[in-house]
């Protein structure tokens, strides 16, 4: 079964793009299978509220586990996605 991510980001974020491209990489490089949703904050206030100054955010289980903010960590994501898969 694939992880489900949560990428939150908004248009013209270089570094949400960049985050985007390194998890694409990692999909390429992996075994662990995972999906990554695409959220635009500024389509909710509170969603813009809470990571305006903080994106991008990559999250799993729904929103409630920050993987990493800003810049993509790929030892987290690694670590997450293993432990998932068990």
């Amino acid at each position: 079964m694939a992880v489900k991510l949560s990428l939150y980001s908004r248009a013209g974020c270089h570094l949400c793009d960049e985050m985007l491209k390194e998890l694409e990489a990692l999909r390429c490089t992996t075994a662990e299978t995972f999906t990554v949703e695409i959220l635009d904050i500024d389509r909710d206030p509170e969603t813009q509220r809470r990571y305006s100054l903080r994106i991008p955010v990559l999250t799993a289980e729904a929103g409630t586990k920050v993987l990493c903010e800003t810049r993509f960590h790929r030892q987290s994501v690694l670590d997450y996605l293993a432990a998932a898969a068990c």
